[in-house]
């Protein structure tokens, strides 16, 4: 009897456990059963009982007993080195040696949105700035870097963004300066390459410009600095 159980248990060992294999764009291999796998999500359970989430673009394959089984299109690392994205933004504007108006303006924005396989957009950006205060337009054509990263890895993330740069005047009688921007917002993933963003954003540029001022009634051009503060919404589509 103890020899039949002996050559039952060693028989049981010896047999294949039938379990996938995930393997993640990061080089880690996990090992287990498949419970829920969609465009959006991986989840397997381990020999454990313990239940492990990554996202699909995270997987590079799933394979069964070290065979490939399943290797669909969305799961497979296909990101672009170069993405671009269109933006357009306008909202209030405030100058204290000024007064008040309001701004509007586009960028065309180079980088990638994949950096450690993340959905962070990492480059740069040239762009338009129209501030318009009374009668009187002032131009910017701004140079900027910038950084962008949802705080989420879900299909619908929040956004937090930054850029820093050099805003060039487009009028002969200012002087550009260095221009800094934050947003804040949402980024909708339509597909592995594209996303929807949108947000409210605060922008800071600083100028040299002809300023006309009164004494005793009698005008005077002051050729001073200027801080212009923007506030308003923006959209932008990243492809």
């Amino acid at each position: 009897m103890h020899r039949i159980l002996h050559i039952l248990l060693l028989l049981i060992l010896s047999c294949p456990i039938f379990a996938e294999v995930v393997t993640l764009r990061s080089g880690q291999t996990v090992r287990g059963e498949i419970v829920l796998q969609n465009d959006e999500v991986v989840i397997i359970r381990t020999n454990n009982g313990m239940r492990h989430q990554y996202p699909t673009s995270e997987v590079v394959s799933i394979r069964s007993n070290e065979v490939i089984v399943d290797q669909p299109t969305a799961v497979a690392p296909a990101v672009r080195p170069v993405n671009i994205a269109l933006q357009v933004h306008g909202g209030v504007l405030f100058v204290p040696e000024l007064g008040v108006g309001g701004q509007f303006g586009t960028d065309l924005m180079i980088g990638s949105h994949a950096i450690q396989g993340k959905r962070m957009f990492l480059g740069g950006s040239v762009g338009y700035r129209a501030k318009v205060i009374g009668s009187t337009t002032y131009s910017f054509i701004p140079l900027l870097a910038h950084i962008q990263f949802p705080l989420t890895e879900q299909k619908h993330a929040p956004l937090l963004g930054m850029s820093i740069g050099y805003g060039f005047a487009a009028n002969k009688d200012n002087q550009g300066g260095i221009c800094i921007g934050a947003n804040f917002g949402g980024s909708y993933l339509i597909n592995q390459q594209a996303s929807l963003q949108y947000g409210i954003y605060a922008e800071w540029q600083q100028a040299q410009t002809d300023v006309v001022q009164y004494i005793d009634n009698i005008p005077y051009t002051n050729h001073m600095g200027c801080n212009f503060l923007a506030i308003g919404v923006k959209f932008a589509v990243l492809f």
